[in-house]
């Protein structure tokens, strides 16, 4: 058991985590859906849908904040936590794989990824979602029935989990040996200019990968031992792997804000249509 004064520490940096989740992945969501070429909108769709995912577990953070605040006792906590924190985590990694596979597609083949049908990217967020949802019914049979073994659903949820870490390596392994090949650009300005922002944005994608795996792969090794081994963590490491889980939802919308330049030019345009918005209701006050 933690003492009062790591457990009230530790409550705070959730409470914050979970704010920084909901109010960047909002945000997220919301300059996103402002694009309007085509191209990117496809990528976008996807991009949103990984926000929804790391909302969905910022969210489930502040259900098991309340819930336990209001019980007192560890075991909501615990099955809230398992249930929906397990669910948006393992859906946001394979919007993680599909973007990766989706960037292969845009670098290889620019020119089929520009004319590329809106169906295909819906069809295959319809299947992560649907994927997401078996995995979290799984878990959720496991934590309410106890006649079922936890470690099946573990087990289950570490191969799909390791298919999208594979997808994800192999993918941006090709693409860093396309961005390290020097061939002659005989193509068109404009296939030349297609490339290169793919690349660009391949790049960052890149970043939030490793960032989003640095963050995530403690929590996903200490809670596999933790399936077979209950004792062999303190509770204060399993809190602190919990944090960095929930920092990986967070960080993604700071790497675009830092990287990508269709967010800062949405964040441009969000600010001044602010700025006008407040001076269009100071012009009355300075009328009178």
């Amino acid at each position: 058991m933690l003492n009062g004064t790591t457990a009230t520490v530790f409550i705070v940096i959730f409470a914050l985590e979970a704010a920084v989740i909901i109010i960047g992945n909002v945000f997220t969501i919301f300059v996103f859906k402002t694009q309007s070429a085509l191209h990117i909108r496809r990528t976008c769709l996807l991009l949103i849908n990984l926000a929804v995912a790391d909302l969905l577990v910022g969210v489930g953070e502040v259900i098991v904040l309340i819930t336990d605040k209001i019980s007192g006792s560890g075991i909501g906590l615990l099955n809230l936590s398992f249930i929906f924190q397990a669910f948006g985590s393992c859906t946001s990694l394979m919007f993680l794989a599909l973007i990766s596979l989706e960037r292969v597609y845009a670098v290889f083949w620019p020119l089929r990824h520009r004319v590329a049908s809106a169906r295909a990217y819906i069809f295959s967020i319809a299947i992560v979602w649907v994927i997401g949802l078996c995995n979290g019914g799984l878990n959720m049979i496991t934590v309410y029935h106890s006649q079922v073994d936890r470690i099946y659903a573990t087990v289950a949820g570490d191969l799909l989990l390791f298919l999208c870490l594979g997808v994800i390596c192999g993918s941006y392994l090709s693409i860093h040996s396309r961005l390290r090949a020097k061939k002659p650009e005989l193509q068109a300005s404009h296939t030349r200019s297609t490339r290169e922002q793919n690349l660009r944005l391949s790049k960052t994608f890149y970043i939030v990968v490793a960032v989003s795996l640095i963050f995530w792969l403690p929590a996903f090794v200490v809670y596999t031992i933790k399936a077979f081994c209950w004792q062999c963590f303190s509770p204060t490491i399993l809190r602190f792997v919990n944090a960095l889980h929930l920092a990986n939802s967070a960080v993604n919308p700071l790497v675009y804000s830092f990287r990508m330049r269709i967010f800062q030019d949405s964040l441009k345009k969000c600010w001044k249509k602010r700025q006008q918005s407040i001076e269009l209701r100071a012009l009355p006050v300075n009328r009178q």
